[in-house]
Order: structure tokens, then sequence, then C-alpha cells
């Protein structure tokens, strides 16, 4: 291995032959891959940013976010709307759970610093329900069903619950009448409603201080595995209705409906789909095209499909890692410790909540299991993103088509309104019951919640300014990022024969464009006896832990066709001793502002296919569940503080990968 230590593709929005292949992409998207003062290809009516950079800056913001408005949050005591979450988001304080006996707000709690972007993403499956059973007008006000979401509490979500597990979804008959269709017209005003808020909190002056997307979330559970996913628009130009889980169980039906209802059918209409929470999927989110579909042009058609609608996915939340889980049988690669942090699944004997013992495996080849969700299903391959982007690599020797060309972002998933609060030592949980700190220290094996669960992370962005029409660019061509939390700001780049002294230059990123690709694209068409270099650097978040060191992930499928995966630690060495003390949280050893470097792959065959992306790492800090017990004295700290759960972390930031393609 070759790298230098640490000092301080032209690719387009590909189109297909498939049903999305009337996406709109002027030459100004894919021209700034060339040409970056090509800029942003505004499709609003807006003032153009004031802070401008054709090297892209960093934005920080939170695209999975539950007012209200949402069926398993309401019920439980949240009030908030759209406009509230938005308000935090901007960094105004909020009045936040858990409420006393009049309702009100009992603690106020404000962002130590704004966000960037937010989209507020409400489920759309039940929008009429949740309109009709909170209106006194409505002819099924009084109804049992009604009645239960006013009132609240553990049963309050519990008649939608059978709609979004079954396969063949349908509205519940007391609220939306036999034939489903009563519940249609009473969903448009909270759509609406919805969309008004984004808009209003949008800014679109020259200051581009915010900006707020459209967007929803599409939420079908079948057989209790997550298959979950977040629609996000490019700008306030959207289908009548919000597109659910009823009409479209299927992701291609989903995709379909987009390309019709948006793309094809508004003028000016774009879209893309975020997958989250593969990690309890059981198989379902990401099958294998070759399997999933019969014919060769059926499965080269849906995967391209897919590519197009979901060229993002969210790698990590309050609900777990999605990135890696070690040991999948047909894998091979050395375990990976960081694999570890925040994972809500592993195989082995369990206990559930009756007392009867379940067995928790790996998913066989092309396995969908059952009740993943609840983690008592298998474990499948294709539920991590690691190595779902191994399968696409399988999948692109068999059709011809990469079936998972994703980059990541991460979200947090709150329930309670406080888009992008993601700090350890204040998390005030994801559900309203969690705000209750007891409750938030408990153990509750049915699901990834409370003990199990964490703050959650932020979608991370590199856009020439602040609007909606940059940062969405940015998605669609992946050049994005995850963090688990904090606000460190990874790079990467690739590129033949990049210079091994790059690191030691004025302007990395302006090299980078010059030189290489950025994360999110292509490498192809090897020179003769060139050498493929990655460029790789991160800035520690000013109000965090500083890093520890930056690992290079590649991920190739051999001339055997055997898939394998390597991590290479390939900065900041010097930053691996040290401990935490538990205390004061205060870490032993030392860490780095800043670290850059520029590393050559020892074993790159210029015959295979290969993706590669990396993670920065922090130093250790404690996890939320020891912070909040050890800022308590240690005679007055509750029971629920002596628990099982780690306490340490280590916060990570994950880019999208960059895939080198081989010469046909």
């Amino acid at each position: 291995m070759r790298f230098i230590p640490a000092t301080t593709i032209a690719i387009a929005f590909a189109l297909s032959g498939c049903a999305s292949a009337n996406l709109d992409t002027s030459s100004t998207v894919s021209d700034q891959w060339t040409n970056p003062n090509a800029m942003v290809r505004y499709t609003e009516d807006r003032a153009i940013c004031a802070d401008r950079n054709p090297h892209r800056n960093a934005y920080f913001g939170d695209l999975h976010i539950h007012t209200g408005y949402s069926y398993d949050a309401r019920p439980y005591g949240t009030d908030l709307t759209p406009a509230d979450a938005y308000r935090f988001a901007k960094g105004e304080p909020l009045g936040a759970p858990p409420y006393d006996e009049m309702g009100k707000p009992t603690q106020t709690i404000q962002l130590n610093k704004p966000l960037d972007f937010a989209a507020v993403t409400d489920h759309s499956e039940f929008f009429g329900e949740m309109q009709l059973c909170t209106d006194p007008t409505s002819e099924v006000y009084d109804t049992r069903t009604c009645w239960l979401v006013r009132e609240g509490g553990p049963q309050g979500g519990t008649p939608f619950f059978p709609t979004i597990i079954s396969q063949a979804p349908e509205r519940p008959a007391e609220l939306c009448g036999e034939d489903g269709t009563q519940c249609d017209p009473a969903s448009k005003p909270l759509w609406q409603l919805t969309q008004d808020m984004a808009n209003e909190a949008d800014d679109k002056t020259s200051r581009c201080v915010f900006t707020a997307f459209i967007g929803y979330e599409h939420t079908g559970t079948p057989n209790s595995n997550n298959y979950h996913r977040n629609v996000i628009f490019r700008n306030d130009r959207v289908p009548e209705r919000a597109i659910s889980y009823v009409e479209t169980p299927r992701d291609h039906q989903l995709w379909k409906e987009l390309n019709d209802q948006c793309v094809e059918g508004i003028d000016g209409c774009e879209v893309v789909v975020i997958p989250h929470n593969s990690n309890i999927s059981s198989g379902e989110m990401f099958p294998s095209y070759t399997v999933a579909f019969e014919t060769a042009d059926e499965q080269r058609s849906m995967a391209e499909m897919r590519n197009l609608m979901e060229p993002i996915m969210e790698v990590f939340q309050h609900k777990g890692n999605s990135e890696c889980l070690n040991g999948f049988p047909g894998i091979l690669g050395e375990p990976d410790e960081l694999c570890n942090i925040e994972q809500v699944r592993a195989v082995g004997d369990y206990v559930g909540n009756g007392g009867e013992p379940y067995t928790v495996r790996f998913c066989e080849d092309n396995e969908v299991g059952r009740r993943g969700f609840v983690r008592t299903g298998c474990i499948s391959k294709n539920d991590f993103f690691r190595s779902v982007l191994l399968t696409g690599l399988q999948d692109e020797e068999k059709i011809g088509v990469n079936s998972y060309k994703m980059g990541v972002i991460a979200s947090t998933d709150t329930h309670i309104g406080l888009a992008g609060y993601t700090q350890e030592q204040g998390w005030q949980g994801a559900l309203v019951v969690e705000t209750d700190p007891r409750l938030r220290l408990l153990d509750v094996n049915n699901m990834p919640r409370a003990l199990d669960a964490n703050p959650g992370g932020l979608a991370g962005v590199w856009a020439v300014e602040n609007s909606r029409d940059a940062l969405f660019e940015s998605m669609q061509r992946r050049e994005v990022f995850g963090t688990s939390g904090t606000r460190i700001k990874p790079r990467l780049f690739a590129g033949w024969n990049l210079d091994v002294n790059a690191c030691a230059g004025d302007d990395t990123a302006a090299y980078g464009y010059e030189a290489g690709t950025p994360m999110g694209g292509d490498l192809t068409s090897q020179p003769t006896d060139a050498t493929l270099r990655v460029l790789a650097t991160a800035v520690q978040d000013p109000d965090a832990a500083q890093l520890q060191k930056l690992q290079v992930i590649k991920g190739w499928v051999d001339g055997e066709g055997q898939s394998r995966y390597q991590v290479f630690d390939i900065a900041g060495q010097e930053n691996q001793s040290g401990s935490v003390d538990l205390e004061t949280g205060k870490w032993s050893g030392s860490g780095a502002a800043a670290l850059c470097s520029v590393f050559e792959d020892p074993d790159f065959d210029p015959t295979e296919a290969a993706y590669y992306y990396m993670r920065a790492v922090e130093v250790p800090t404690l996890r939320w569940s020891w912070a909040q017990c050890a800022a308590i004295s240690a005679d007055a700290r509750p029971a629920e503080c002596d628990n099982a759960a780690p306490k340490v972390i280590q916060e990570l930031a994950w880019t999208s990968p960059i895939w080198y393609l081989p010469s046909p």
C-alpha cells in the first residue's frame, strides 16, 4: 500500500431507455463536472446566491423529519407542524416534550448551530385519515379509530399498522369507506400545508441562509420488513397528492407513478427517492435485479430506473447504522470493528418480550426474510451499503448495468420535529416516550429504539451554493455524504496519476476537480501505464472531537466471481493510542483538526470493476446513554444508567463512492 501521510467524469445524470427517460437534464447539470463556472440551472424564480463556490461548499441538513402530521407521531403526543420543524432547523428555540398535564412542553431546545437545509417528510399514507380524525366536522370524527388517534398513547397508531404491513394494502374502511376513496380528498389539505410551509421556509433571497425542500415519506413495511423511502422534490412543482404505499406497494410502482405524475406530468417537476433503514429490511429493500425480474431486458430496465430515481440512500439514522455488518457468507474481508457502531442487528439466539426464544441468522442467497423491522428476521447482505454495492457489481457482470450506484447521506428520522438535533449530551430521543430519560435508557428488544437508538445523523451536500436547485443537482450526481451526527467535512476524488504531493497544495478541491473525478462519479478509460490514486480529505467539526483517522474502503468482484472488500487506514496512524475518561469524556491520545492523504491501491487490477469510498473517524467520545448519566453525580444516577450499552462511540462520516469501470 502506498499513501502520503496526513499533512494538515465527466459524468452526466445518465438517461436510460426505461420509463424515466424523459427526466429533464439540461447540459448545464453535466457541464458542471468539466466547467464549474456553469454553476446552477435555476428552475424557480429566485435571487442568485451571494455566496457561490465553483469548487463547492459543504452544507449540512436533515432530510428525514416527522411532525404531528404523521400517524406515528401525532397519536403519541407530537403536535408540532412542519413550520415549527423548519423554525427549529433555522436555529430558533422550540418548546419540546415531555408535556405537562395541560399538554404544554416542559422544556425549550435549540440547535447549537442552524442547519443549512431540511425537508419535513411526514408519512403520506394517512394524511387523509389524520385530517378526518382531527376535524370535528368530519363524519368519522366520533369513530373508535379517530378516538384512539386523538386519545394517543400506545394504541394511538395501531389502527393503521395492518395497512402498512400488508403486501396488498387497503385503507381502513371505518374511516375511508369500503372502497377507500373517502380519504383521498381529505389528504389534500395536509399535503398542501406541507408544501406551503416548506415554500414559506425556503430562503429565495441572495442571502441563501436556509433551503427547505418539499417532501414526504412513502411508508411500506411488507411482512414487517422495512421498505421506507423519502421522496424529495426539486422545487414547488409537485404532484397533486403525495403518492403513498397504498397506491404503489412496490418500489418500481412508486417510480413509475412519480415519473408519470411528476417528471412527465408536470413541466419542471423533478424528484429523488431516498431509501432508508435497509439495515432492518431482511432483504426486502434491495434485491438482486437478476433474481427479481425474469428477462434480461426487465432486469436492465429496472436497474436503470432505480439508479435514476434512487441515486442516494440514507446510511445512518436513529434506528441504526446501515453501512456494513461483519461475517456475511460469500464475502471476503477482514472484520471491521467500526461496523459495530450503532449497529442494531447481529446474528445469534435471543429471547423475545414474551419470553419466547428465537434465532437471528444470515439470509440465504436471494432470500427475503420476515419481521426485519422488529429485528427477528434474517439479515441479508443486501441490507447494508457496503455489501449491496457488491451486489450491484455482480449484477453489472450479468446484465451490463450496475443496479446499485448509490451515494450516501444520513438524517435523524426524528418523530418530535427536532430537525438535526444530533447532540449526544442533549439528545431527547426520537419519540415522545423517549423524552422521559428513564424510558430512554431502557432496552426495548422488539425494535431499534430507546437504549438501542441514537441521535441520528446529518445529510451533507457539496454544492456551489445553498439553494434548492444547487443542492438537488448535487444529490442527483451523488456528490453527497453522511455523518453520524457531527459536522465532519469529508471529501474524495480519484484519478489517474494524481500528484502524490497533492495534500501540500493550496487548494485540494480545485486540484481534485481539475485532475480527477469527485465522489459519486465514474472513473473510466485507464491510460497506458497510469496509476489509480485517491485523494481523501476531511476537516473536523470545530464544535466536536478531533479526527482520529481516514479510511478508504474498496469493494470489488475478482476474476473468480468472489465478492471482496478491504479497509485501508490511509491517514492518522499517529492517533490510534489513548483512552477516554468515562467521567469527563476527555480523550488522552492525539487527534487532528484536518487530515489529507493520497492513496494508491496496492492491488489495483484494471480488468476488475471496483468502488472506493472514504470513512472519516473521530477520536472516541462518550455515547449519549452514558454522557447523560455521567453528567449526574454518581450517587444520584438512576438505576437505568447501569445498562449494557457501549459507553464510548466514535462519530463517523461517509462519502459517496467513486466507481472504477474497466474498458469494455
